[in-house]
């Protein structure tokens, strides 16, 4: 009778068990995708070639700053228990990397650096520079060894869709063809992307335009124009000695416009606003969407990069030449 009791009581108990083994399997026949992504573009490309196969979310919230942002213990458990992580990778994307780091599959991991060539990335050079006039703000701004707006360059983009929709279709074959379907249609559009911003930008080689912070490096090598930051791309504010530099070149060069990144901290471009003519023009780079955009119908990575390449097209429009070795030199590849 006892052994009996004992049997019975172990039946409930080897049931858990095997339900907690089940929540390690991979993704299970009939259920949508659950799919954790980092900057917009990415979390974008997932949901255009998923579709109605996938539910797609993004660590970082709405208006975060990529290159402040902490993830939450939330955000980590969230991409652990995901059929899929996908982010730029290590070298690009420090916060993204923590929270890679807790995901012991591989194959629940898509780190998109993987897939292109270093020499495609751009070092960043601000890296070691200015380390004691900025050394209090160090703790709160991440550092990675290359410039991490990799999701602005349309070829890129190209290579980093498909690695998306192979990864999809590696989990849910079931669905091969609508994904490659998706992921075509995606493609034609990142094509035109790059042609309109040949178009935008011919006739332009060597004109420079102003923006918050510098966002601009893969397209500005790409097209062949310049950047002229007021943060540089890890987002840290100007010395005072640069600030004024800024205000002069805008003022000699009589620049009429400035990019404006709404999830950039605008202080000192502001304060540039202030004491020159140069107007307003908005930029989004992506790191994130803010909570308006996010309930727009019909955003996408396209319809953001369109406006995009107006904005740069106007400022360029104005023929503004600065010389800046520093940038030159940034597109020695």
């Amino acid at each position: 009778m006892k052994r009996k009791l004992s049997l019975l009581l172990l039946i409930p108990l080897m049931i858990l068990a095997l339900a907690a083994c089940g929540n390690g399997d991979d993704h299970k026949k009939g259920d949508k995708l659950k799919v954790n992504t980092t900057v917009y573009p990415l979390k974008s490309f997932t949901e255009q070639i998923g579709g109605k196969y996938v539910d797609v979310k993004s660590i970082y919230p709405a208006g975060a700053d990529l290159h402040s942002y902490e993830p939450t213990q939330k955000d980590m458990m969230s991409a652990a228990k995901s059929d899929l992580f996908i982010y730029t990778g290590d070298d690009l994307d420090p916060v993204a990397k923590k929270v890679a780091s807790t995901i012991k599959k591989d194959d629940k991991k898509l780190s998109l650096q993987d897939k292109i060539s270093k020499n495609d990335l751009l070092a960043d050079h601000h890296h070691h520079e200015g380390e004691e006039e900025h050394h209090g703000e160090e703790e709160h701004h991440h550092h990675g060894k290359y410039d991490p707006h990799v999701w602005l360059d349309p070829k890129m983009d190209q290579t980093f869709a498909k690695e998306i929709k192979d990864q999809l279709v590696k989990k849910d074959p079931d669905h091969k063809k609508y994904y490659e379907k998706n992921y075509k249609k995606l493609n034609k559009d990142l094509e035109n992307i790059d042609k309109d911003m040949k178009d935008a930008t011919k006739g332009k080689k060597g004109n420079a335009v102003f923006i918050s912070h510098e966002s601009l490096g893969y397209l500005s090598n790409r097209y062949g124009f310049e950047q002229i930051g007021v943060q540089n791309m890890s987002a840290e504010d100007p010395s005072q000695k640069d600030l004024t530099n800024i205000v002069k070149e805008i003022k000699k060069n009589k620049v009429e416009y400035i990019l404006y990144e709404e999830n950039v901290s605008n202080k000192i471009t502001d304060t540039i606003r202030k004491e020159t003519d140069a107007k307003p023009l908005k930029f989004n780079n992506m790191e994130s969407v803010t909570k308006e955009q996010q309930n727009k119908k019909g955003l996408s990575y396209q319809s953001l990069m369109k406006e995009n390449i107006k904005n740069i097209k106007k400022a360029l429009d104005s023929k503004i030449k600065v010389k800046d070795e520093e940038h030159e030199h940034e597109h020695e590849h």
